[in-house]
């Protein structure tokens, strides 16, 4: 339905002509909005509002000191209102039709919906409080105010007036170290004052200067503590408001406790009016002042915290911090410079702070150094400008002009604006007074204010700064609360995680631990005595300890007195075994040095002349548990050139050890130094081999222990048991090596054996080596051809083998005897003696452990921990119970601090999940009520209301409707 409203016409159809003074619901709107608009802001919305009014174009008036605000006609033009009848305000008969009643209706709904945003507002607010009361900035950054600005700028008032009560304001007070300030509304009044302490105090032994101010150390000579030794005292606690000198004095007190760490807290608290007789409270008082005067420290870190809580009171939080110099009192002082700007940066720099930075209108802002460092650290966006003592602003146009053009965003511009502020008077009521007379020019003696500020008029006042505030403050949490609660979550996630590995004591501590040693000892002897322990023992260390010993069988040089000029050969331990393969020096050979046909299996590699072995490599041992670690790991011995001995050598020794008149016969004296010199090597290989036996072992052994006591590991009891089973493995270890020890001493002295036919069979095997060697150089060296390879038996054919031995009986013919004969026979004993020594030192040596040591460690592992423990008694005793089960001290605190953090955590969620909860609620029983009580376009304007918009701009549907025009239609 379209009406056209005739020029000059001052009413309207279906009675809608009025006077402007008529439009209340309106002058409501405009009253709540104005805090939360700019000028700009405020002109736009009056110009798209709908209303009565000939013209929908107006512009505001500016009010004159002794008149009201008014708005000015713009025009005289024919417009066209678009109008919407509402059916359900008629046929529901929710309200009745005609603009009277609908007007009065809709001021009660927008007055509703004004309440709601505060009421939220006040939700949001609250819920922040609590939650940067628990602490969980270390999870997740929370929105902050942060009041930050010069010395003498007029914080310690802004503070107060933002506060909501008188704070002291006299020099030096309040400005050595930082206040945070919680204010909520509540039925009754209190201010509650707390200490927080993330700081110790550490003074040098120097004077400190301001080389000592680092990044490393900001705030000399104040020390970061770890979060598990910081701690939030509650100091006093004062109920009565209108008591400010009380207030004051506890805060005196709280700054005067921070400012001496020496002197617990206990000594600051002052006594209140009616907890002591007046003579004892001013002595104490005294006794402070004189402490405060002769403070341990100029300025500290740590914090002095306020929740004050009472009716009519802001909903806010916010730091107030020392205000930053460039010069300090006392040369001695000059550190507290760099001191305090970095605590000012550090709150700047926290990226959910929004920064009020207070800039005195009676100075010039270019000097500000609170806005210079705003400004380095890029904050500008979260900064609100507040300018102070306004009252005090030099009378001249450029002072105003400057002002202005920052008001205006043209200079100093800050992400948030601007507010204006004049705290003048004694007192809280009385500064609240002569600024509002102030800025509405009803004061002569408080001075004129500007007219060139009335644009601004809605940007002057601490009642709007602390609206804005509150509702800015609300937003920005709004935003994050998402974010908030996913990292509350994670960090109760992780902590839950950590907390697995710190158990409760068990119910039944005895069955535990019982339980576990009957566990551990089952499975240790089941272990240690079954098939597979002791095959992969054998495997990994029985097998190359017997290649080890082996491979030490004494080494002979065949080639003597062959051909001397040419490198010895030497006949090594496996010179015709499979492993390998004699090689020596090649040249071009005929007859039985060069090969008569090609073996079916690759030949031996070539070196330099000598028959050699390639020692196989030790096989690798199985990883060991971290407890094992630091055992001394076994260590394989080092092979260097083993000496050989020539049929030379043997022959000398032989004619020495002669008995005068009994040629032909060898001593048994010439035996004995070639076995043992090969013998006393075992010592080392004894020593590796024991070794890596109980690093096996305590391998298997601790593993097993980890297990049976997996529930009990911070309990002292598997501490305990982890170091017995260590000295158990050494003693284990002492006693096998003692009886090790002395079989190879027997073995290492002498030549003895009982077993005549081992010993005939070794003999006999090792002189057919040496003979075959010692022919093939003999032939060779005789037909003066260059040796070649000596081929091994086993890696020849059947043919060759008989190729062989009739081309070496037809070259032996024209040779004749070997003179050295009796040296291959002594060479030939020694090396079968050694093997029949080392086959029965390796084997006394490995019974030793299948049938000595596992044996003995299963039977004596099922009473061992016990009597260590102190377990064997009939009944245990609580007080080794008591012992088994603690933790340490530590680990203890470690417990401790999780479910201390895990206790605040759970708490903040609760807290959070309550706003969502409450929010969700609130939303639903707006949207219930807006939509069964007006239509559609009402209910987005009651929404986009609730939801902060101005004038419920913002809804979906992109129109907005004055209550007036709606009521006309």
């Amino acid at each position: 339905m379209q009406v056209k409203q005739e020029p000059g016409s001052g009413s309207m159809p279906n009675g809608a002509g009025r006077s402007r003074s008529m439009r209340t619901p309106d002058s409501i709107l405009e009253a709540q909005y104005a805090q939360s608009e700019t000028p700009s802001e405020r002109v736009q919305r009056r110009r798209h509002m709908r209303s009565a009014a000939p013209s929908v174009d107006t512009r505001i008036r500016p009010s004159s000191a002794s008149g009201p605000q008014v708005l000015e006609e713009e025009d005289e033009d024919c417009v066209m209102m678009e109008v919407r009848r509402g059916p359900k305000l008629e046929n529901a008969g929710v309200l009745p039709v005609g603009p009277q009643s609908f007007q009065a209706s809709f001021n009660g709904a927008a007055n509703r919906a004004l309440r709601d945003i505060g009421q939220k507002s006040k939700y949001i607010i609250d819920a922040l409080g609590e939650l940067q009361a628990r602490g969980i900035q270390h999870v997740a950054s929370l929105p902050e105010l942060v009041l930050v600005g010069d010395q003498s700028s007029g914080k310690s008032s802004l503070m107060s007036a933002i506060a909501g009560l008188t704070l002291p304001r006299s020099s030096g007070t309040c400005t050595r170290c930082p206040i945070h300030i919680r204010v909520s509304r509540a039925d009754e009044f209190s201010c509650r004052v707390f200490l927080k302490l993330d700081y110790e105090y550490c003074p040098p032994n120097h004077q400190i200067t301001e080389r000592d101010v680092t990044n490393a150390n900001k705030f000399p000579p104040w020390v970061k503590l770890d979060p598990s030794r910081q701690a939030r005292r509650e100091f006093k606690t004062v109920r009565d408001q209108s008591d400010s000198e009380e207030i004051e004095t506890v805060l005196r007190c709280a700054q005067a406790a921070i400012l001496n760490p020496s002197t617990h807290c206990q000594f600051f608290i002052p006594k209140l009016k009616g907890e002591a007789p007046e003579s004892t409270r001013e002595q104490l008082l005294e006794q402070i002042k004189k402490k405060e005067e002769r403070a341990e420290a100029q300025f500290s870190p740590n914090t002095v915290a306020l929740e004050v809580k009472g009716p009519e009171l802001a909903d806010l939080n916010f730091y107030d911090l020392p205000g930053v110099f460039m010069t300090a009192r006392r040369a001695e002082d000059t550190f507290l410079e760099k001191a305090v700007q970095n605590l000012t940066r550090e709150y700047i720099s926290r990226p959910s702070a929004i920064i009020l930075c207070a800039v005195p209108m009676n100075q010039d802002p270019e000097n500000s150094l609170a806005l210079k460092m705003i400004r380095a650290l890029r904050a500008e966006n979260r900064c609100l400008g507040i300018m102070t003592k306004a009252d005090l602003l030099p009378k001249d146009d450029h002072a105003a002009s400057n002002w202005i053009a920052m008001l205006n965003g043209r200079a100093h511009k800050t992400g948030f604006g601007y507010f204006i502020t004049s705290r003048q008077g004694s007192d809280l009521e009385e500064q609240n007074k002569m600024e509002e007379a102030f800025f509405n020019r009803t004061a002569d003696e408080t001075g004129q204010w500007p007219d060139a500020f009335d644009d601004f008029k809605e940007k002057c006042g601490v009642d709007k700064l602390k609206d804005y505030l509150s509702l800015k403050l609300s937003e920005e949490f709004s935003k994050i609360l998402p974010e908030v609660k996913e990292k509350v979550n994670t960090r109760l996630l992780d902590i839950g995680h950590q907390l697995q590995n710190y158990p409760d004591p068990p119910p039944n501590p005895e069955l535990e631990v019982m339980k576990s040693l009957a566990e551990f000892t089952i499975r240790v002897k089941d272990r240690v005595m079954s098939q597979a322990f002791m095959s992969n023992w054998d495997g990994q260390i029985g097998e190359p300890f017997k290649k080890h010993i082996i491979n030490q069988k004494p080494r002979f040089n065949v080639k003597d007195h062959v051909k001397p000029s040419k490198p010895p050969v030497i006949i090594d331990l496996d010179g015709d075994s499979p492993t390998s393969s004699p090689t020596i020096r090649k040249r071009p050979a005929t007859g039985i040095d060069a090969p008569q046909s090609t073996s079916k299996r690759q030949r031996g590699q070539q070196t330099n002349g000598v028959v050699k072995t390639e020692t196989p490599d030790r096989p690798g041992f199985p990883s060991t548990p971290q407890h094992v670690r630091g055992m001394t790991p076994a260590v394989t011995p080092t092979r260097g050139p083993r000496s050989s001995k020539s049929l030379m050598d043997i022959r000398n020794l032989i004619r020495r050890a002669a008995i005068p008149g009994q040629p032909g016969l060898v001593s048994a004296s010439v035996y004995e130094p070639l076995y043992t010199e090969s013998a006393r090597t075992w010592a080392s290989h004894l020593e590796t081999f024991i070794r890596d036996t109980f690093q096996f072992l305590q391998a298997e052994i601790m593993r097993i222990l980890d297990a049976s006591f997996a529930h009990l590991k911070n309990r002292a009891v598997y501490k305990e048991s982890l170091e017995h089973m260590r000295v158990f493995v050494e003693t284990q270890k002492a006693e096998l090596r003692a009886q090790l020890q002395l079989i190879y001493s027997l073995e290492s002295k002498r030549l003895f054996t009982k077993d005549e036919e081992a010993l005939k069979r070794n003999q006999a095997a090792e002189r057919s080596i040496l003979v075959r060697h010692r022919n093939h150089f003999r032939i060779a060296a005789h037909n003066g051809e260059e040796l070649c390879t000596v081929p091994k038996v086993e890696d020849m054919t059947d043919e060759e083998r008989k190729q062989e031995e009739s081309k070496m009986a037809r070259e032996l013919k024209n040779l004749g005897p070997d003179p050295f004969e009796p040296e291959l026979n002594v060479a030939a004993y020694i090396r079968g003696y050694y093997l029949t020594a080392a086959n029965r030192f390796v084997d006394y040596v490995s019974i030793h452990v299948m049938s000595g040591l596992l044996p003995r460690v299963a039977s004596v592992i099922e009473t061992y921990l016990h009597e260590k423990l102190g377990l064997t008694g009939q009944v245990t005793t609580q007080e080794v119970l008591q012992r088994l089960m603690s933790e340490g001290p530590e680990i203890e605190q470690k417990r401790r601090d999780l479910r201390a953090e895990k206790e605040t955590l759970d708490g903040a969620m609760d807290i959070i999940v309550n706003l969502e909860r409450r929010e969700a609620a609130a939303a639903a029983a707006a949207a219930s009520q807006y939509t069964n009580g007006f239509d559609a376009s009402q209910a987005d304007t009651m929404v986009n209301l609730e939801a902060g918009h101005p004038n419920g701009v913002g809804g979906d549907r992109g129109t907005v409707y004055s209550a007036t025009a709606y009521g006309d239609a």
